[in-house]
């Protein structure tokens, strides 16, 4: 598609590149939106999918975690992660509510004070961990009365909002080990 673009000169040579990498990105997108999707029907929790994402994406993003080495095991834990936090959802055990809580809180005091961690391959600067720190003690701060307060309403949404905080927080543990074993610590 791109070579094509390229000789009908819709794009210059110089361009094909970004070109590439935009359409890369694209499908990455797709594919993951396609995937989660997928994911929460075959579980049987398409609406708690879409809000668990609504809730760990943004977090994700601003406060940073584990990041795979390659595409393909980015995909596999990512979809181990979705597919392990829907049956959480999902399930009806003795202290759900109180082990979900204990975990949520002891997730949002840990990214609460660590936040962000930065990327390999994106390292911040004393600014950006700043402000970029600043968002990500609000988004937590946020999601966790939220998902508290979905307690009132809907329980499972409650274990979705405060999943996503959790899994955060697993992100990060994967961050800390990555980073010591590469230390040889």
């Amino acid at each position: 598609m791109i070579g094509f673009m390229e000789k009908n000169g819709s794009i210059s040579e110089e361009d094909e590149t970004i070109y590439r990498y935009a359409l890369k990105s694209i499908w990455i997108l797709g594919g993951n939106v396609v995937l989660s999707a997928v994911i929460g029907f075959a579980v049987g929790a398409p609406w708690y999918c879409l809000l668990l994402l609504l809730t760990i994406i943004p977090l994700r993003s601003d406060a940073g975690g584990y990041h795979a080495s390659n595409i393909w095991r980015c995909y596999i834990l990512s979809c181990l992660g979705l597919i392990l936090a829907l049956l959480w959802v999902k399930a009806e055990i003795p202290y759900q509510t109180a082990i979900t809580v204990c975990l949520a809180a002891a997730s949002s005091v840990f990214i609460f004070r660590y936040a962000p961690l930065e990327a390999e391959n994106k390292p911040l600067d004393d600014y950006e961990k700043k402000n970029i720190g600043k968002r990500a003690r609000k988004i937590i701060t946020v999601e966790l009365a939220a998902g508290l307060t979905c307690f009132l309403i809907d329980t499972k949404a409650a274990y979705t909002i405060l999943t996503a905080i959790i899994w955060c927080a697993v992100g990060y543990i994967g961050w800390f080990i990555k980073k010591n074993v590469h230390k040889g610590v």
